[in-house]
């Protein structure tokens, strides 16, 4: 009896420990979903308002636990913040360029001061926003640089994360991190998703880059042909509204203003997600460089081929992205693809990009084929791009034939040679090749190149003047077009006292004694640009308001009758309207002939002068961005220079600094 109790309790043992281990286990479950509900939330309130090292600890803390969930909270993060710092580095550099600006009108009230005692007031005011910019500018730095590194570690903690699941487990979470970069209706979010997805560099992200790369061109293409039927209406407003402005006065009904902004809203929306698109394009083609750059040999040959045959489709919408992504991706294997495609190449534009990108990663085995063969090319813009290539290159080979070249060559393409013999050499003959030639015989047996200078300010690279010259800024191309603001605030005096920023509920600085109004300067100095247009040159004058219109129809070849005519014309323009900054700048590139697309649209205009005295109040867009992002794209395959002048103290010295700085031109601020 004794031993048959113990024999069943001996068999009841296990299955009590059985038992019992059920809530043991449970519990261990329980107490690990604790823990990541605990660390995600912690991780996500820390995240975007803790101190950078709670930060890092709170996400040390959550990928430690190794669960895919965490992936979700990762993607989202790195979303958040990729967009900010996008955002604060915008921030940063338009606060500096503001702050600039400001310096230099404060030094100019101050001299003006000394001889005029009413502007003494305005110093202590100036001096006051200096002082808040000068807060602005730290402040925005401070937030670029906490949100620069927070990105990086988001990212490496999320290759940790991946890293220690499962094969299986591990694709779901990739899948995740990339969805938003496929799917999502914002391109911001897009944008930022993909940044991510390259730098994780999952197997086959390089190919999906590229996938969604011809995709979103093909959306981008669908936008710019809704734009287009909606522009022809909002084009025919402002001419309305322009008509209504000079018959009354400058004064604009209320119900035909109201009725231009529900005409162009439609417009506006379609423009604002171009910029988005094109925002997530340039960061596709940076993380589809960084994701090729980390693939093994075996994945880098399916993408290579997939690449090339995007890039192959001769009519292909994102061929150029495709050029300027291999020409980004490190590793010599890929290089050699390019430098092929650079052998082979027909066009302008395509060679350009890869000129850009191969230079950016210092690839000097290209000098060879830039001096023998693109130097002498037959079209102007590979000649051009080659010269710029070698100084970036700090080619000291390339000095004696840039020399060679500056002798036959002329117009913008003279003078771009020059500047970049004087980039390689520190000299500047400006177009004295004799003066060339006897410097490099006297120098270059022992001459090295030095680093690349600093960039000269607009007023510093226009002290010499020559050829063309527009306020101050001097070019040696006969294909020029000038962009001239007609606003009505060209009326306001070229030296402002109490109405320095433009009110329009004040009454405006009209010019005083021996002083000139802004329109009048621009009158003056664009006669004297005109003198410096020999007869042949090919020319036109874009003028703009709430309207924009052209002096002629088509381009114009200089003669003394055009001279004649032309000169009547200037000397008799009027100031009246809005400024529409957007369409002058849509309707100059009409003019110069580039038409856009995906491949080199060789314009009859190679320089625009734009001069405004304001900020734009009408148009498709005024938002300084939009307008960035329009004359990109546009410029993108013309290669226009464009060089910028901001009259008065009110016009927008980031827009008009980095329009001239991102299309190969100077500035002016006057």
């Amino acid at each position: 009896m004794l031993l048959a109790f113990a024999l069943l309790t001996a068999l009841a043992l296990p299955a009590r420990r059985a038992v019992a281990s059920v809530p043991i286990a449970a519990s261990a479950i329980q107490a690990k979903q604790d823990a990541f509900e605990a660390a995600q939330a912690e991780f996500v309130r820390l995240a975007s308002s803790g101190r950078a090292d709670q930060r890092r600890a709170a996400l040390d803390t959550l990928v430690t636990l190794g669960d895919a969930r965490a992936m979700g909270a990762l993607v989202a993060e790195f979303s958040r913040a990729a967009t900010e710092l996008s955002q604060a580095r915008e921030d940063a550099r338009n606060r500096e360029y503001e702050l600039d600006r400001r310096q230099v009108v404060l030094a100019n009230l101050r001299e003006l001061a000394q001889r005029d005692e009413s502007a003494k007031g305005r110093i202590e005011r100036e001096e006051q926003r200096v002082s808040e910019l000068r807060k602005q500018v730290s402040e925005a730095r401070a937030k670029r640089d906490d949100l620069a590194p927070w990105t990086d570690e988001l990212a490496a903690g999320a290759s940790r994360l991946l890293e220690a699941l499962s094969p299986s487990v591990r694709k779901k979470a990739e899948e995740q991190a990339a969805k938003d970069a496929d799917e999502h209706p914002d391109w911001g979010v897009r944008a930022a998703s993909v940044q991510l997805v390259g730098r994780l560099g999952a197997p086959g992200a390089g190919i999906a880059i590229i996938d969604w790369i011809e995709r979103a061109h093909v959306e981008r293409a669908k936008l710019e042909s809704r734009l287009g039927k909606t522009y022809a209406d909002v084009r025919k407003m402002e001419r309305r509204l322009q008509e209504e402005a000079a018959a009354n006065g400058g004064r604009i009904a209320p119900a035909n203003t109201d009725q231009y902004e529900r005409i162009k809203r439609d417009a506006s929306q379609v423009r604002t997600t171009q910029t988005r698109l094109d925002a997530f394009l340039s960061a596709a083609v940076d993380a589809g460089a960084r994701a090729l750059s980390r693939e093994d040999d075996k994945q880098l040959e399916k993408s290579l081929a997939r690449l090339l045959a995007a890039i192959a489709k001769p009519k292909g919408a994102s061929r150029l992205s495709q050029l300027e992504l291999l020409s980004k991706v490190k590793g010599e294997a890929v290089r050699a693809r390019a430098r092929t495609l650079l052998e082979s190449e027909k066009d302008p534009a395509a060679l350009a990009v890869l000129h850009e990108g191969l230079a950016a990663l210092g690839d000097t085995s290209i000098e060879a084929v830039l001096i023998a063969r693109h130097l002498v090319h037959e079209n102007w813009l590979v000649r051009s791009s080659a010269a710029a290539t070698l100084a970036t290159l700090r080619s000291k080979a390339a000095i004696e034939p840039l020399i060679a070249r500056l002798e036959v060559e002329e117009g913008r393409v003279r003078s771009d040679l020059g500047r970049a013999l004087t980039s390689l050499t520190g000299q500047d003959f400006h177009g004295n090749v004799a003066l060339w030639q006897r410097w490099w015989k006297d120098q270059g047996a022992s001459f090295e190149v030095p680093p690349a200078a600093a960039p000269k300010t607009a007023l510093e690279a226009a002290a010499e003047q020559r050829g063309v010259s527009f306020f101050g800024i001097s070019t040696e191309s006969q294909r020029v077009l000038f962009v001239l603001d007609v606003s009505g605030s060209m009326d306001f005096s070229m030296s402002p006292k109490n109405n320095p920023n433009d009110d329009p509920n004040r009454p405006y600085d009209t010019p005083g004694a021996g002083e000139i109004s802004r329109l009048d300067a621009a009158k003056r100095d664009l006669l004297k640009a005109l003198g410096g247009l020999r007869d042949g040159a090919v020319f036109n004058l874009v003028l703009f308001a709430s309207d924009v219109w052209a002096w002629a129809d088509d381009l114009v070849v200089m003669a003394p009758d055009k001279r004649l005519a032309l000169t009547k014309y200037v000397e008799e323009l009027d100031a009246i309207g809005a400024t529409n900054i957007y369409g002058a700048l849509e309707r100059a590139f009409e003019v110069a002939g580039a038409e856009g697309g995906d491949s080199f649209t060789n314009p009859s205009i190679d320089t625009i002068y734009l001069l405004t005295d304001g900020k734009a109040t009408v148009g498709v867009t005024t938002d300084r961005e939009e307008i960035l992002a329009f004359v990109r794209s546009r410029n993108q395959n013309a290669r226009i220079t464009i060089h910028t002048i901001g009259l008065s103290d009110a016009h927008d010295a980031v827009l008009m600094r980095r329009i001239a700085e991102e299309h190969g031109g100077q500035y002016v601020g006057r």
